[in-house]
């Protein structure tokens, strides 16, 4: 029941962000594309649509009840061909080193303890090619506080509220994975600020 809810609630909610995430991701026909903490799948069948009919997206999620209702959505598609779910953790993903073009990671990595938000970090380096994309979405560290961040988290500390995890400096975060940082949007997810940043991954060795 929690992952229909979660899909009926937070696919209109999102859609800002997916979208630009999207934009800044800019799969090419012919890639090979991750969508990491994929929940019900609609970010991975969005993907699936620019990759084209050579392309290939890859779903991974922790949850199976996420995973069969993604299944599910993308079964009514005409593109599930294009789409591979996997169950995984985005901090030991199962793929080889450099199998991948591009990766998104939206909303999931605020909801990981700072260890394993960086093992995911690098992770998707390890699996993404030299020169490939990752575009990262997390709720931000806006200084000031904002004050609808400043209540949601109040009531976080109060009642352990996590439904959108805590704050993240992702530029910060990125840098030290050792990821490229090129460019940032911020958007507004239920009024709480949510950076979108597209990184590279480096082409040599630093």
């Amino acid at each position: 029941m929690a992952h229909r809810l979660y899909d009926m609630f937070m696919f209109e909610a999102s859609q800002e962000t997916w979208e630009a995430a999207l934009a800044l991701l800019h799969p090419s026909p012919g890639e090979q594309v991750l969508d990491a903490g994929t929940g019900t799948g609609r970010l991975a069948i969005a993907l699936g649509d620019q990759v084209g009919d050579a392309g290939k997206v890859f779903g991974v999620d922790i949850s199976p009840a996420m995973l069969r209702q993604a299944r599910r959505q993308v079964a009514r598609t005409p593109i599930s061909d294009r789409i591979e779910l996997r169950l995984g953790d985005v901090r030991a993903l199962p793929f080889a080193d450099g199998s991948l073009d591009g990766a998104v990671v939206s909303l999931v990595l605020e909801l990981l303890p700072p260890e394993g938000t960086s093992a995911a970090l690098a992770e998707l380096r390890r699996v993404v090619r030299p020169g490939g994309r990752i575009v990262l979405a997390a709720l931000a560290e806006e200084m000031p506080y904002g004050r609808t961040l400043s209540f949601y988290l109040v009531l976080r500390s109060i009642f352990r509220l996590a439904a959108l995890g805590r704050p993240l400096a992702l530029r910060k975060l990125a840098t030290q994975a050792g990821l490229l940082a090129r460019i940032s949007m911020r958007r507004d997810l239920l009024r709480l600020p949510i950076d979108i940043l597209l990184c590279e991954v480096p082409k040599t060795a630093d």
